[in-house]
């Protein structure tokens, strides 16, 4: 038995002799743990519902993109880029967002040529991969055709590949960005909502508040108010009445009369000058354009006459202007020249146009062009209609 023992001794020996040349152990490594962020898992989903990619719409006019998001944990805000950079943004009323968001962002193209739009919601700093469709932009002005708005709303008009588009009459009209309540009073302090209007909802302007931060709208067999900070002008503004916000009186007790202090009264008190009050401008719009379409061409030519209509839609009498006519980006033709409009007048133009081949056609009035009448606006006094000749 001992002797066992000493053998297996002097075999762990020998052993033990043999490592001790032998390379170290190498430890084995345990790769580190990533770093997961609070809230950056499940980002929001986005689409984009319209307008259809490839749609074509006109320079200088407003266009409306209808964006959809969702998350089970909230989205935010909904923002829309071109070619890159930032135009609008719809931020949710809710703090903590809303698991489903539409929204209605809008923006105005400044020149012709594609256009590549993008649309991304966000939770917080948390974004969604985005949603991106590519429209194109033309000197050509859209024929606006009525289409139903959803949840029964006051009326919209869809066109260039299904996108929201206002008709060119320059009706002052809202566009609500995304759900928007409308009220029986313009406040947000007491329980007056008549009911919720969705996003897109395009309505008539009948009143505002003095400081436009109102608006009065008529929307179905109702009539309510909604904020500005929710939805989107368009059309002429400028005339619609002012309505003078009610102010609920508080119950409170009449204060204790002060005592009755004699004033001092200097003497030889120089007069104070009264304020100098500018006095009212006018706004020449183009209200109506008025020529048959199609026209055939007869012997190689046809020729139509045009009557356009210009309304002084301002607070002011307007003096002489000219206005002129052209044919798609071709030289300016003299429509004529106006002694000067009233507030409220209207007066009728008229130019004969003649085309020599087939095709469409875009026919633009610019009134007072080199801005010789100080107006309300200057960036409402053009008009446009498209006339199809054919063979």
């Amino acid at each position: 038995m001992r002797g066992a023992i000493l053998r297996l001794i002097y075999v762990v020996m020998i052993g033990a002799a043999c490592n001790l040349g032998a390379a170290p152990a190498q430890p084995t490594r345990i790769p580190p743990t990533p770093t997961v962020f609070a809230g950056a898992a499940n980002p929001p989903e986005v689409t984009i519902l319209s307008p259809q990619n490839g749609a074509q719409f006109p320079v200088n006019q407003p266009l409306f993109v209808e964006a959809r998001a969702t998350s089970p944990e909230g989205v935010t805000r909904i923002q829309l880029f071109a070619n890159g950079s930032p135009v609008k943004t719809v931020s949710s009323t809710s703090p903590a967002g809303d698991t489903t968001f539409t929204a209605t962002l809008d923006f105005t193209p400044r020149a012709v040529g594609p256009v590549n739009l993008r649309v991304q919601a966000f939770r917080g700093v948390v974004a969604s991969a985005p949603a991106d469709l590519q429209i194109v932009v033309v000197n050509q002005a859209a024929q606006p055709t009525p289409l139903p708005l959803p949840g029964g709303g006051g009326g919209s008009a869809g066109g260039g590949g299904g996108g929201l588009v206002i008709p060119p009459d320059g009706v002052c009209r809202i566009v609500t960005n995304s759900g928007v309540n409308l009220r029986s009073t313009p406040t947000t302090t007491q329980n007056n909502i008549l009911t919720t209007l969705p996003a897109s909802t395009l309505a008539p302007v009948i009143a505002r508040l003095p400081d436009n931060s109102w608006w009065k709208v008529s929307v179905g067999s109702r009539i309510g108010w909604v904020s500005n900070t929710v939805v989107t002008i368009t059309g002429n503004c400028f005339n619609v009445p002012i309505e003078q916000a009610a102010t609920p009186t508080p119950n409170i007790p009449p204060p204790t009369p002060a005592p009755t202090l004699t004033p001092f009264v200097p003497t030889n008190t120089p007069a104070i000058p009264a304020a100098t009050v500018p006095p009212p401008l006018p706004d020449l719009v183009v209200t109506s354009i008025f020529a048959r379409t199609p026209l055939t061409l007869s012997g190689g030519s046809v020729t139509e006459t045009f009557s356009v209509t210009v309304t002084n839609a301002g607070l002011g009498p307007a003096g002489a202007f000219n206005a002129t006519i052209r044919i798609d980006n071709g030289a300016p033709l003299d429509l004529g020249a106006v002694s000067g409009l009233q507030q409220g007048q209207s007066v009728v133009l008229q130019r004969q146009l003649t085309f020599s081949g087939p095709g469409t056609y875009n026919i633009r009035v610019d009134v007072d062009p080199n801005n010789q009448v100080p107006e309300i606006s200057e960036v409402n006094n053009r008009g446009d209609i498209t006339i199809v000749v054919t063979n």
